[in-house]
């Protein structure tokens, strides 16, 4: 089993939604509209970089399994 490497650039989604809760629990406790509002925001942005991630990941798996299914393609006109 193959143990996918985390990139830096992949963890930004993360980070977005955990420091965009800071902001958020933060502006809860002084009370401001506008630094729960960037929280919120922010949240949504990690979120939506998150989704990116999962759908990348998709795409690559299904263009791994293409080129198996090409290469064995190959196989079988070589073998005729």
């Amino acid at each position: 089993m193959r143990i996918p490497r985390v990139s830096p650039k992949n963890l930004t989604g993360f980070l977005d939604k955990v420091v965009g809760l800071g902001k958020e629990f933060v502006g809860e406790l002084t009370n401001s509209r506008s630094l729960i509002q960037a929280g919120e925001a922010q949240q949504d942005k990690g979120t939506e970089k998150l989704k990116a991630l999962r759908s990348q990941i998709e795409a690559d798996s299904h263009q791994a399994a293409a080129e198996v299914h090409e290469a064995r393609q190959k196989v079988a006109a070589g073998a005729k």
